[in-house]
């Protein structure tokens, strides 16, 4: 009779030492509801590879993520929804930034001061029959509070080229035209309601301390051209000076540029010869002002107070024009 044959021996595997609460903690883990993506079973698991309910697999042990249920009522945002939401962001970030507080106080602080200054100073000893130099000298303020103005237009966009947020801004609102758009109509209200109520408070105080040798009082007339004309001219140069920020992306150079359009053909068109000089001057921002605050056929001019806005006013839609194809067509 055979003798058996002996069968090797294996040596008993080495079962490796489990930490305490080891079962503790699968069978929590175990417990835990699957996220949206995974299933059980899966290597988030620690578990081999296993087909996912709907047994879709490319063979290597990869399976595409089970989309996140979505709601049943999801409503997309319409244009008058989505310039809306435009709108309430960009006011939030305009009344956040120092620039706004300290240009607008400096603004208002300038007319309002002037006014007094210049109502306790002088004396109306004019003759009978000279219209009345109130309004005037009431808003002369607002010639020197435009550079605060025209600053605080370039600022509003600059300022976020120079700080890079016009990358966040343009990345969460793809709608360039729309950012620009909702930017132009929120500093324009701000700058026109803030102006009409720094020109009117200018002119009750200018009015009420001017002197007056002879007692005139200005027309209704003349209040509303002075008061609201000049407020109308400090949102059109905010908006002409936004619109050439936007084209130039710098702080400097930009308000360079406003004070320079601003300032110099009113100085120096004088001095060019012949008609040019004249249309230079005449068509200048610094002559659309001074028609809306001066006394009405005082001022020698090619336009009268109001046509001379609609010509601001064309001077700030090709200011943003401009800057809206420019925004439109080049990178950030």
């Amino acid at each position: 009779m055979a003798n058996p044959v002996p069968q090797p021996q294996h040596p008993p595997q080495h079962q490796p030492q489990q930490p305490p609460g080891a079962p503790q903690m699968a069978q929590q883990a175990a417990q835990q509801p699957v996220p949206a993506g995974a299933y059980a079973g899966g290597p988030a698991y620690g578990g081999a590879p296993q087909g996912p309910p709907h047994g879709n697999g490319n063979g290597n042990g990869h399976y595409p993520p089970v989309p996140a249920p979505q709601g049943q009522y999801r409503q997309q945002p319409t244009g008058s929804l989505h310039f809306t939401r435009m709108l309430q962001s960009e006011w939030t970030k305009i009344r956040t930034v120092r620039s706004t507080t300290w240009s607008l106080i400096i603004m208002v602080v300038l007319i309002v001061g002037m006014a007094a200054l210049l109502g306790a100073t002088v004396s109306d000893d004019s003759p009978d029959g000279q219209p009345d130099p109130s309004v005037t000298l009431s808003l002369i303020g607002v010639m020197i509070a435009q550079i605060a103005a025209a600053s605080l237009g370039v600022l509003t966009i600059s300022a976020e080229y120079t700080t890079g947020m016009i990358r966040s801004t343009l990345t969460a609102y793809p709608r360039r035209l729309t950012v620009l758009a909702a930017k132009s109509v929120v500093f324009g209200v701000l700058m026109f309601v803030v102006g009409l109520a720094a020109c009117y408070l200018a002119y009750l105080i200018g009015d009420a301390m001017l002197t007056r040798d002879v007692v005139r009082d200005s027309t209704n007339k003349e209040i509303l051209k002075g008061v609201v004309g000049s407020a109308t001219y400090l949102a059109l140069i905010g908006l002409f000076s936004l619109g050439i920020g936007t084209m130039l992306r710098h702080s400097a150079g930009a308000i360079t540029t406003v004070l320079g359009i601003m300032l110099v053909p009113s100085i120096f068109g004088g001095f060019i010869p012949g008609k040019a000089g004249e249309w230079v001057v005449n068509y200048s921002p610094m002559t659309l002002l001074i028609n809306m605050v001066a006394p009405a056929g005082e001022v020698e001019s090619a336009l009268n107070a109001w046509p001379g806005m609609l010509l601001m006013a064309g001077y700030a839609a090709a200011a943003l024009l401009g800057a809206a194809a420019l925004l439109k067509s080049r990178d950030v």
